[in-house]
Formats: C-alpha cells, structure tokens, sequence
C-alpha cells in the first residue's frame, strides 16, 4: 500500500530513522515527537489497528514497544515512559497498528491531568452497563 505511512515505514523507507527490526513489526524514531526519544513501533502486517490485530501480534507490538521502553529510560534523563495506541479518530490519523513509545517529562505538553471528576452515580451506571456486556460475551 503506497499510500499508507505505516506500510512504507515496515517495507524500510525510513531506514536511518530505523531502530529495531523483526519479522512481525518495526520501530523508528518519530517523525512528530512528544519529547526526544519518542519512537513508534509498526507492525509489519498491513492492520489498521490495536483493536482488529490479533492477539499474538498484539502481544509481540507491545512486548517490543515495553523492551524498548526499558531501554529508552536507560538511556534518556526521563523519569517515565508511556506506552499508547490510538486507535480511531479523533486522535488518530494513521490507520496502520503503531504503538507510541513516549519518555516522559514533568511539565511535557501531556503533563496533565485528563478529564474530569466523574460522579459516583454516573461511575456505577458505566460500570453496570459494561459488566451486562461483558457477560453477553461469555
């Protein structure tokens, strides 16, 4: 697929950006970085994302991205790492599986706190609604 940035990336069209390499995924240093060190890790298998993978490859992409999670905090003055898949719109742009291996920095443009307080009734309704689907799955 010409056209898909992920596919490009696995057929080595990023080559010096290239830091690891197996059979089923690719890591490269991003192109648009949160914070030095950023790299993402694509799987090799045209697949649009973490939720339509299987599960081995699921578990090799994050396996890798965990090792060289490890590395990066061995290697860069960073306090964490974050591991993250997007997966649809709206955060998403790139739809070939890719997992984002981010250092993290106190004060770094994610240094946040995400939404807001939700209310005790509301949590319990979730939770309700979610466990009643999860036991159709069964």
């Amino acid at each position: 697929m010409d056209d898909c940035l992920g596919c490009r990336t696995a057929a080595g069209a990023f080559g010096p950006d290239e830091i690891y390499r197996d059979e089923l995924v690719v890591a490269v240093v991003a192109q648009h970085a949160v914070n030095p060190g950023h790299v993402v890790v694509v799987s090799r298998e045209h697949v649009r994302n973490a939720l339509t993978m299987s599960d081995d490859l699921l578990f090799h992409l994050t396996r890798v991205g965990r090792d060289l999670g490890r590395e990066l905090l061995a290697a860069l003055p960073c306090p964490s790492v974050m591991l993250l898949f997007n997966n649809e719109a709206p955060c998403q742009s790139l739809f070939h599986a890719h997992l984002h291996v981010v250092p993290r920095e106190h004060g770094d443009c994610m240094d946040r706190r995400f939404g807001g307080e939700v209310p005790e009734v509301e949590r319990r309704a979730m939770a309700a609604r979610l466990r009643a689907r999860l036991a159709r799955d069964e």
